[in-house]
C-alpha cells in the first residue's frame, strides 16, 4: 500500500487499527522506571556523600586535636603519632610475617621517655629460600644461615622502630626511646606455649635520628646502643627489659587508709572486696616504705586484671609489679593464676603477686613454678600484717555464713 505524504502523517498520528495500542504505554513505563532508578541512585549518592562528610569532619577534628596535643607534648598524642609513623612505613619483606596490631607506644612525660612495645614472630618452623638449584628447584638457607637471618631481622626491626620514633620526637623535649620486643613460642621441653621479652634496647632520640639506615649494619648498630637480647632464639630464656616503668595509667586512684577504719581484729575474709584490695596495697606500702617503692591502686572493678601496681626504682631488683587481691572463702582456682600470668605479660611487668584470704591448690603452685609469679595465701598474709603490728584475723566459716545471710536478705 502506497500512501501520500499527508496520508502517511495522518495514519501515524491518528489511532489506527494496525498499530499496537501499548506502544506509547510501554515507553512511558520505561521512562518511569528509569526515573525511579535515577532517584534511587541519587539517594545512594547523597547517603554516601553525607557519610563521607561526617567521616571527613570527624577525622579533621581528630587531626586538629592530635596536632594540638603534639604541640603540648601530650603523652597520648605522641604515642599515637609514633604508632601512625610505624603504619605509614610498612616493612615490605616482613609485612606478612610480623603480627599486626602488636606495635604499641607509650610516653612518660616525667622521665621524658617514649616506650615502644612490639612483637616478633617465631620462625622455628619456617624455611628461608636462598635461591634456586641448576634444575630450577628452590634452595633453602642452612640452619646457621637461618639463625643469622632471623637475628639480623630482629635487630633491623628494633632499630627501625627507634628511628621512626625519633623523627616524631626530635622537635620535642623527650630525650630517650626504649624498645621492648616480645615473642610467643612453644617450649621445646614441654610443648607448652610461652611468651616473654626477647630483646630490649634504649637510646637517645638524637642518636636514633642521626642514623643513616641505608648504610647501617643492624648487628653493629644494636651493639652500639648496648641492646640486650636472648643468647639463642632456639632455646629462649626471657630477659629483663631495660625500661618498664610506665606510670601513665588512668586507672590509678587515691589510696584509702583502711587500717584506721578497720576494727583491730577484723575478719579480712568478711570485709568488702574493694576494701580488701586497698588494704593489700597499703600493706605493700608498709613493706617497702623505706626503699622508695611506689604503690598505685587501680579503680575498683571485679573484672580488671590489676588491683594495684608497684613501682620499684632499684636498678637491680626493681621494676614494675602487678598485684591482685582475691578476698575468697574457697581455694583460688588455677585459672586465676593463669590470668595473672597473662596480665604480667600484657602489662610488661617484672612479676605478678597474687594475695588471697584463702589458699591455693597444687595445680596453682605447679603452674606458678618457674614463672615470675608469687602466691601469698591467707596464713602468710596474716604474717605479713603482723610484722607491721596489725592483728587482723581470718575466719572463712564466719565469712561464708555472713555471705549466705546477706544473700538471703537480698
Amino acid at each position: 500500500m502506497h500512501l501520500a505524504k499527508s496520508e502517511y502523517a495522518s495514519w501515524y498520528l491518528e489511532p489506527h487499527k494496525d498499530r499496537s495500542p501499548s506502544f506509547f504505554d510501554h515507553d512511558t513505563e520505561q521512562r518511569t522506571s528509569t526515573l525511579a532508578k535515577k532517584d534511587a541512585l541519587q539517594e545512594i549518592i547523597d547517603t554516601k556523600m553525607r557519610a563521607f562528610e561526617e567521616t571527613f569532619t570527624a577525622e579533621a577534628s581528630r587531626l586538629d586535636k592530635l596536632r594540638d596535643g603534639y604541640a603540648r607534648e601530650d603523652p597520648g598524642a605522641l604515642a599515637t603519632l609514633i604508632e601512625i609513623s610505624n603504619k605509614r612505613h610498612p616493612m615490605r619483606y616482613l609485612y606478612h610475617y610480623l603480627p599486626q596490631n602488636t606495635f604499641r607506644a607509650f610516653a612518660d612525660p616525667n622521665a621524658k621517655v617514649a616506650l615502644i612495645e612490639l612483637q616478633f614472630p617465631d620462625f622455628a618452623g619456617h624455611q628461608f629460600q636462598s635461591g634456586v638449584t641448576a634444575g630450577g628447584k628452590p634452595k633453602y638457607a642452612s640452619e646457621a644461615q637461618k639463625k643469622k637471618i632471623v637475628r639480623q631481622c630482629l635487630y633491623s626491626v628494633v632499630i627501625r622502630a627507634g628511628y621512626l620514633a625519633s623523627k616524631v620526637l626530635d622537635p620535642t623535649s623527650f630525650k630517650t626511646i626504649a624498645i621492648n620486643v616480645s615473642q610467643d613460642w612453644f617450649d621445646p621441653a614441654t610443648g607448652a606455649p610461652r611468651k616473654g621479652i626477647i630483646c630490649s634496647l634504649q637510646g637517645q632520640v638524637y642518636e636514633f635520628s642521626a642514623l643513616h639506615l641505608d648504610q647501617v649494619d643492624p648487628e653493629a648498630c644494636f651493639r652500639h646502643f648496648k641492646g640486650i637480647a636472648v643468647p639463642s632464639l632456639d632455646s629462649i630464656s626471657p630477659i629483663r627489659p631495660i625500661f618498664v616503668l610506665n606510670k601513665i595509667d588512668d586507672r590509678f586512684i587515691a589510696t584509702k587508709d583502711l587500717d584506721s577504719l578497720l576494727a583491730p581484729e577484723a575478719n579480712l575474709a568478711a570485709m568488702p572486696w574493694d576494701d580488701f584490695e586497698q588494704l593489700v596495697a597499703q600493706l605493700f606500702e608498709w613493706e617497702f616504705a623505706k626503699e622508695g617503692v611506689e604503690v598505685k591502686v587501680t579503680r575498683a572493678s571485679r573484672d580488671r586484671g590489676v588491683d594495684a601496681v608497684l613501682f620499684d626504682p632499684d636498678p637491680l631488683r626493681g621494676g614494675k609489679f602487678v598485684l591482685q587481691a582475691k578476698r575468697y572463702t574457697n581455694p583460688v582456682d588455677v585459672a586465676a593464676v593463669r590470668d595473672l600470668y597473662g596480665t604480667v605479660v600484657n602489662e610488661g611487668a617484672n612479676r605478678g603477686i597474687l594475695i588471697t584470704t584463702s589458699s591455693y591448690g597444687p595445680d596453682s603452685y605447679a603452674f606458678a613454678k618457674d614463672k615470675p609469679i608469687s602466691l601469698v595465701d591467707g596464713p602468710n598474709l596474716l604474717v605479713m600484717l603482723r610484722r607491721h603490728g596489725k592483728n587482723f584475723r581470718l575466719d572463712l566459716e564466719e565469712a561464708r555464713r555472713l555471705n549466705q545471710e546477706s544473700s538471703c536478705e537480698g
